[in-house]
């Protein structure tokens, strides 16, 4: 504390006064000085390049405001949000979220480009490069076709040869589209400037799970089974049969009972149906499938739906010299003998009925160990027409009324 001498003069004391009281305040400012100039070191502004955090403020269709810590706000663009296409930044963002984000550039105005895409392309790179070094597997959604192949998101973008994407050759790589399937990571490298910097097989993976379902498939598979199996492909002689690890034969001559011209008159490709075992070759891996074997012969039916008596409607397949074959159901024909074809003398089959032509048959026999059926032409008429001479003369008694009776009226 200053003393001051009685004798002093005031303006001194005045003076000495407002130096001490000055004092306190000037050190004052200089100590918030250095604190606001240690406080603004501590603010960096990011440069372009930087990888930094940010908090998003607010979101837009077109854009994505982030508050990264300066004075400036960050903006990302809808196209820097993400690789994959979208509408909308606003399905990819929520105020309040935490995220990475990579400087683009300055704005003249101070605001700060900024993008997502290119951060988390890198963070993807960084694990997809480990997943080829360790030699694992990834996940992806195949998202497009192009010339040579696919293009599959597994983080970014990778390549899918044609050749690779199945282990045989693939006719619409289209049908792929939308699926997520398994891959392996034939080929990376992050400093390629043209062409794929990530190519991707499935075809290995594909065979060594037909390899596994093809072995347990021989392991349990027994002649007389019936199994659920998928038509892969239509061949003049047959359909060959995905059973669920390999494939069996149908030949045409076991699709059905009755004729069949060819395969695709009964199926077409992807078409699920069940199938017997018929034989199995396990030495040259060839299985024989039926599927009449399933079915209900042409007899069975028959034995099952006529009875000797019955008048049905059959169509005419074949005319012989001793008589007219007519077939009552698929794959089953009866004998119309020359004698049953009129009520009067036949010389010739072919006067009375023509090939294709349907006729009403009464059926006289059948025979089931012989797989015979005699029929009647004759016969069958006869009650038509004893019905139709009934029908006529009840209609003329309604119409001829007695004239006494009239007279009554």
């Amino acid at each position: 504390m200053t003393q001051f001498d009685d004798d002093a003069p005031q303006e001194q004391i005045q003076e000495t006064q407002m130096e001490t009281n000055t004092a306190p305040e000037s050190e004052s400012s200089e100590e918030n000085f250095a604190k606001m100039e240690a406080e603004m070191a501590d603010i960096v502004s990011p440069n372009r390049g930087d990888i930094i955090k940010g908090i998003v403020v607010e979101v837009h269709d077109d854009d994505v405001m982030v508050d990264v810590g300066g004075k400036s706000e960050g903006i990302i663009p809808l196209r820097e949000m993400s690789v994959k296409d979208v509408n909308s930044a606003k399905l990819l963002a929520t105020v309040g979220e935490e995220i990475e984000v990579l400087v683009l550039k300055w704005d003249d105005d101070g605001t700060i480009l900024l993008s997502k895409k290119k951060v988390d392309s890198k963070r993807a790179m960084d694990k997809l490069e480990e997943t080829f070094n360790e030699g694992s597997l990834i996940e992806g959604t195949i998202v497009s076709s192009v010339k040579g192949g696919l293009l599959v998101d597994v983080g970014v973008v990778a390549f899918l040869p044609a050749s690779h994407v199945d282990d045989g050759y693939v006719k619409n790589l289209d049908e792929y589209i939308g699926k997520t399937y398994k891959f392996k990571i034939i080929e990376f490298n992050r400093n390629k400037k043209r062409g794929s910097q990530i190519v991707l097989s499935r075809k290995q993976l594909v065979e060594a799970e037909k390899s596994k379902l093809r072995d347990e498939f021989w392991s349990t598979i027994e002649e007389g089974q019936v199994l659920k199996g998928r038509v892969k492909r239509l061949v003049d002689y047959g359909a060959f049969i995905d059973l669920g690890g390999f494939e069996g034969l149908l030949h045409v001559s076991e699709i059905d009972h009755v004729r069949i011209d060819h395969p695709s008159a009964v199926f077409k490709e992807g078409d699920e149906i069940d199938v017997y075992i018929l034989s199995l070759d396990r030495e040259k891996q060839r299985v024989s499938l039926s599927r009449k074997k399933l079915m209900k012969s042409p007899w069975e039916i028959v034995m099952e739906k006529y009875n000797e008596g019955d008048i049905v409607d059959g169509k005419v397949v074949r005319i012989a010299p001793f008589g007219a074959f007519v077939e009552i159901e698929p794959g089953v024909d009866g004998l119309v003998h020359i004698s049953q074809l009129a009520n009067y003398r036949v010389e010739k089959p072919q006067d009375v009925v023509a090939v294709n032509q349907i006729i009403k048959v009464k059926i006289l026999s059948i025979d089931q160990e012989e797989k015979r059926i005699g029929l009647s032409l004759k016969e069958a008429a006869e009650p038509v027409a004893e019905k139709e001479v009934q029908e006529y003369l009840e209609n003329q008694d309604s119409q001829d009324v007695p004239a006494d009776a009239a007279a009554d009226e």
